[in-house]
């Protein structure tokens, strides 16, 4: 009787859990498997709180204020959305400095590469994020930083009335905050996520076909 078609695969996948990691490639494995499990919990809890949360100037406070009264563990929630956002942070910036220190990238140019496109992609989901409060404090941060953008020679001010969605901070503004938050970023943090894992698996296989 033929074996099932997908014993192959579960095969190869438990050969690849059990095989030995090259310990030059323990380290980066190591922090990408971790800043990947803290994104998928940020995207966890943020398709969560986004069942809930209203990106309208008239009802985000509400709709926030909803979430932590009201929802049961929202407050836990959102907790746990802003902290791990910090950790996220923290994570990368750990990841980075250790390719930094002595050098470790060289040679291995793309995972600094894709590491500091990853930390560049978190720091602006975190700051986006906390301006989805839209509070006067929000507001006023979202106008200095497109004030900051519009000094910016030939593009600036082109690419603040794009985020802004026209000449005045207002609706279109949150509008676009969110989307950038909830899809584009996490996308693209996805997609160079996988990259760097794929680059990792790469390098795995290399040595181990070496030491065959």
């Amino acid at each position: 009787m033929a074996a099932p078609a997908n014993s192959g695969i579960l095969s190869l996948a438990r050969g690849a859990l059990r095989a030995p990691i090259p310990h030059e490639l323990r380290g980066d494995l190591g922090m990408s498997v971790l800043i990947l499990a803290l994104f998928l919990l940020q995207v966890f809890t943020g398709i969560l709180l986004s069942l809930y949360y209203q990106p309208s100037p008239e009802a985000v406070s509400e709709s926030m204020q909803f979430i932590m009264r009201d929802v049961s563990w929202g407050w836990l929630l959102r907790g746990l959305h802003h902290w791990v956002s910090s950790g996220l942070i923290l994570v990368c910036c750990l990841h980075l400095a250790r390719a930094l220190w002595g050098a470790r990238y060289r040679g291995r140019e793309w995972y600094w590469y894709l590491g500091a496109l990853v930390m560049v992609l978190v720091v602006v989901l975190s700051f986006t994020g906390e301006l989805l409060v839209w509070d006067n404090q929000a507001y006023w941060v979202v106008r200095e930083f497109l004030a900051d953008i519009e000094t910016i020679p030939f593009i600036g001010r082109g690419v603040a009335d794009v985020v802004r969605g026209g000449s005045e901070v207002n609706a279109s503004t949150l509008s676009r905050t969110w989307t950038a938050h909830a899809l584009f970023a996490p996308w693209l943090v996805w997609m160079l996520l996988m990259s760097n894992l794929a680059l990792i698996v790469r390098d795995m296989r290399r040595a181990w076909a070496g030491g065959a």
